[in-house]
Order: C-alpha cells, then sequence, then structure tokens
C-alpha cells in the first residue's frame, strides 16, 4: 500500500496528538488552578477522561499507527476512530471549559486531530480498496449503527424536550455551570447523521460504508470509556452520575466493544 503524502502526514500529526493528549492530560491533573472556575461535576469528568486518553488512548494512537505503516487497513481504520475521537474530545474541551490555561494545548489538540482524521481517510485508494464483508457483518452492522443513534436519542432527547416544553433552561446546563447543551450539540450533529449515513451505505454495499463502520465503532467506543472513566472519578469526588446515564454508557460499551472485535474478524481489506 505504502505512504502516499497524505497518509504520511496523516501518521506524523496522529502521533503529534499523542504527545498534545499527554501533555493537556498532565497539564489538567497537575495544575491545580486550571478548573477554578469549573463546578465540581466537570472537573471530576474532565480528569477523568484525561485518564483514559492517557493510559488507553495514547497507547491504541501509538500503536495502530506502526501497524497502519505496515500496511494494515484495519489498523488504519482503527486509527481514523481514535483521531476523530480525539478532534470530538478536544472540540469539547474548548466549548465546555471556561478560557483557562489550557486554550491552546486544547485548541492545537483539535487542529491536529481533525487533519490527522480527514488526511488519513483522504490518503485511503478507494478505487483500488477490496472488501469482503461476511453475511454477518453485512446484517447486523446497520443495525448497531442504529442502536448508537438510539443512545444519542435516549441521552439527549430528555433535557432538549424539557427546554423546548417549559423554554426554561435543563438542570444539567444550570448544575454544571455551562452555556449550552454542548455535548447534544456535537452528538446530534456529527455523530448521529455519520451513523445514519454509515448504515445507509452498508446497505448500498458501498465500500465507503465498510470504511466508516469501524471508525463510528471505535469512537464511539472511546467515547463510552472516557464517560466510565468519568463517572469512576466523579463517584469518587462526591458528584456521581445518574444511574440512568450509567447504564446507558455501562451497556453501550459492552454491546460496542464486542460488535467492534466481531467487525473486524469479519472483514477483509486489501488494496489490488
Amino acid at each position: 500500500m505504502g505512504e502516499n503524502w497524505e497518509t504520511g502526514l496523516g501518521y506524523k500529526l496522529a502521533l503529534g496528538v499523542a504527545v498534545v493528549t499527554i501533555l493537556i492530560s498532565l497539564l489538567d491533573m497537575l495544575h491545580a488552578p486550571i478548573f477554578m472556575r469549573e463546578t465540581a461535576s466537570t472537573k471530576a469528568q474532565v480528569l477523568g477522561q484525561d485518564v483514559v486518553n492517557l493510559v488507553l488512548g495514547v497507547p491504541a494512537t501509538r500503536y495502530t499507527v506502526h501497524l497502519s505503516r505496515k500496511d494494515s487497513l484495519k489498523a488504519r481504520t482503527a486509527l481514523i476512530g481514535l483521531m476523530a475521537y480525539f478532534a470530538y474530545t478536544f472540540l469539547s474541551y474548548n466549548i465546555l471549559f471556561k478560557l483557562n490555561d489550557g486554550f491552546l494545548l486544547y485548541t492545537a489538540g483539535f487542529g491536529l486531530s481533525l487533519y490527522a482524521t480527514l488526511l488519513n481517510i483522504a490518503g485511503l485508494d478507494m478505487e483500488g480498496l477490496r472488501i469482503v464483508a461476511s453475511p454477518s457483518v453485512r446484517k447486523w452492522t446497520p443495525k448497531v449503527m442504529a442502536f448508537i443513534l438510539l443512545i444519542v436519542v435516549v441521552l439527549w432527547t430528555p433535557d432538549i424536550a424539557y427546554y423546548y416544553s417549559t423554554g426554561e433552561h435543563p438542570a444539567r446546563i444550570i448544575e454544571e455551570g455551562v452555556h449550552t447543551l454542548a455535548i447534544h450539540f456535537q452528538d446530534l450533529s456529527i455523530v448521529a447523521p455519520l451513523a445514519l449515513l454509515t448504515a445507509w451505505l452498508i446497505r448500498k454495499d458501498e465500500k465507503m460504508g465498510y470504511v466508516l463502520a469501524p471508525v463510528i465503532l471505535v469512537k464511539a467506543l472511546s467515547i463510552a470509556l472516557a464517560v466510565l472513566g468519568m463517572i469512576t472519578v466523579m463517584h469518587f469526588s462526591g458528584t456521581p452520575a445518574a444511574i440512568g446515564e450509567i447504564m446507558v454508557f455501562v451497556i453501550g460499551a459492552l454491546v460496542i466493544r464486542g460488535y467492534t472485535m466481531r467487525f473486524y474478524k469479519g472483514i477483509e481489506m486489501r488494496v489490488d
């Protein structure tokens, strides 16, 4: 397969994301004043996510870059999913937090991961790409995309419905001291449409659907693991999450992890 300029640069940017993620995690965990304007719940959530990013996200990025350079297309799609996750994460950091000392690092993390995602997709040889998917993958992947969409709807519809029915801010905004439903916005404008598009493409047996599916799966699994990290830190900091949300993310993480493994076992990718 080799490296064209898009993928070569994409790999370098991905390693840059790993470096910036380490710096962000250490800054957030060791520089006490950084979250002095945030609520205890917000601080616990970001520290939980930082731990997951540092312990799981950084090693996974380095490993998938290594395998991608050895011409593993499956690793390449996993790397794209990780970069999409980091782009989503660092965008939310800049939207949610009040201006703090991490601003430039959060901005660098978002920019690097966004362009690492785009370049690694752009560098795929779609014309020469050959994909053989098992009947199970063709049947179940659209259903799992629908499951991810369902999670988004179940989690965020109550807050949105409350606002439009009462005209008042949901408790989440008041308790966490934010100005809008930022994560709802990201999930409904990015995750949900991409899951629908992926399901539609696979129904049509389009190659891009099989490229996007692992991207969505890896990204969704990364988010679920990050949220479980948040929930753990929130519990020990005395700001526990609602039991309903905990159950949604635990079930979601288990289902998505199981199907991600099944997906990769049931698909072959090569470039002729």
